[in-house]
């Protein structure tokens, strides 16, 4: 049996210290990876199941902050599911690719979830019109991002102080416009987990002060409206021969 040491503190209790090579395996290699974040979005994937059973078959795309969730079961019902997740300035999983430049065909996809991704990806400016082209017309494109004015992101700067990539938030305002500007409709913001780091969403009760926001947009359909055939008019002028002569004249 591998003995742990101990350290005796000045009030007499002795502490159990953790070997150095064992803390070291044992240390996350992303924030996402902390048991408080894992928490959270696994909560927020609950979600995905009521979004897939709405669409018609097809196509599921998922994007994620990190590996280490890669092998997580996601309900998307009837829907056939590629992942990617973020590493360094691209993406990898099913593929690898860049962020601004997926290898997908338009309107691949009835589905996408981005969650987190964009809050670990470093500046993609192309990569929101990209999710955009591959979403099919009537598609649900569902954005899960960080809160900045929660006590989550002070929390995660404070774990990222040992060399973490801690998350870079925008707000759901921000993305509202810009999914606008791309001809989608998007809908309000949906909140998201506990106000203070936790393993569950207890404290909740204060809605901006919670972890996460959400939003859920709609690429919208083209609706063709034909057009209704002109019809060629032509002028005829009266022939004398066809013209009645009036009664009064003929008297």
């Amino acid at each position: 049996m591998q003995k742990i040491a101990r350290v005796r503190t000045r009030s007499g209790y002795t502490l159990p210290q953790q070997p150095a090579a064992e803390a070291l395996i044992s240390a996350p290699d992303s924030l996402y990876a902390l048991p408080e974040p894992t928490a959270l979005l696994r909560s927020e994937l609950a979600l995905v199941p009521l979004l897939a059973a709405a669409r018609p078959a097809g196509h599921a795309l998922l994007l994620q902050a990190c590996a280490t969730h890669q092998d997580w079961s996601v309900d998307t019902r009837h829907l056939r599911l590629s992942r990617l997740h973020v590493d360094g300035d691209g993406l990898r999983g099913d593929l690898s690719c860049r962020a601004d430049a997926l290898p997908f065909e338009d309107a691949a996809f009835q589905l996408v979830v981005v969650q987190h991704a964009a809050d670990a990806l470093p500046a993609a400016p192309d990569h929101l019109a990209e999710l955009a082209r591959v979403l099919a017309p009537g598609g649900t494109l569902q954005w899960f991002g960080f809160n900045r004015w929660s006590p989550w992101l002070v929390w995660l700067h404070w774990r990222a102080r040992g060399g973490l990539e801690a998350p870079t938030t925008s707000g759901a305002d921000a993305l509202r416009r810009r999914l606008s500007a791309l001809g989608l409709s998007v809908g309000r913001a949906r909140m998201f987990g506990s106000c203070w780091p936790s393993l569950t969403d207890a404290d909740g009760v204060i809605k901006p002060l919670r972890a996460a926001w959400a939003l859920t947009a709609c690429k919208q359909q083209s609706v063709l409206t034909p057009l209704r055939p002109q019809r060629k008019r032509v002028r005829i002028a009266a022939r004398p021969s066809l013209a009645v002569p009036s009664r009064r004249n003929a008297g």
